[in-house]
């Protein structure tokens, strides 16, 4: 049952980033089947296109041949005045652990969005460097956690910077979902040395939480 439950989240999430998709809600029966998918969409693709891209789209992820009959579309202007949509909200750190021995530290983190919880753990020789890797690669287990198994994020850039006389950590992150790969980037202060973890994790959160928090625009 569990399994099912994630496994219909993580095909809303996939629909709802198909081109033209502006929401998107798997059903399942008492046995755990899907008996229906309902999309809403914008006019810029044609109903049958978009159940061909939602049939493409799930069988290229999880393999799963969808009948036809099961999705149904409904279209709405993208100039009309849509209702307030309830999204996602970001995500935040809830917590970060750090334990170190002779030669090596590890790191927890743990993010929150609302009561949910997603935990991620890195273990790396000691350095002042690794202490800051240590903590993204904690970041980002704890994000594969929240995002699934059909989306990755991989640091491609680390930099320190000084930003309008402020020290701050830069990232670059590759961002990897169905049939679409995007570098973001994200900035955070650091207020003190004190805090220099607590900023490297800030500027991951503050470059993946822009896509997977936003509402999807019409295209």
């Amino acid at each position: 049952m569990g399994e099912m439950i994630e496994l219909k989240s993580e095909l809303d999430k996939l629909i709802a980033r198909l081109g033209g998709v502006l929401a998107a809600r798997t059903v399942l029966n008492d046995q755990d089947e899907i008996v229906e998918i309902h999309i809403l969409s914008d006019m810029t693709k044609s109903p049958k296109q978009l159940v061909r891209d939602v049939q493409s789209a799930i069988m290229a992820a999880y393999g799963l041949d969808i009948d036809y009959k099961l999705i149904s579309v409904a279209q709405v202007n993208s100039n009309m005045v849509m209702p307030a949509v309830r999204y996602e909200a970001r995500l935040t750190i809830r917590r970060i652990t750090i334990s170190l021995d002779s030669s090596n530290v590890e790191t927890t983190v743990i993010l929150a969005q609302g009561d949910n919880q997603f935990e991620g753990t890195s273990r790396s020789p000691v350095s002042s460097r690794n202490r800051v890797q240590s903590a993204i690669n904690a970041c980002l287990a704890a994000l594969k956690s929240y995002l699934g198994p059909s989306y990755t994020v991989s640091l491609l850039d680390i930099q320190r910077q000084t930003v309008a006389g402020n020290e701050c950590f830069v990232v670059a992150l590759a961002y990897t979902e169905p049939f679409q790969e995007t570098t973001l980037y994200g900035i955070a202060s650091i207020s003190s040395p004190d805090t220099e973890i607590q900023a490297a994790i800030m500027a991951v959160l503050s470059a993946l939480n822009r896509p997977i928090s936003k509402p999807k625009k019409p295209s």
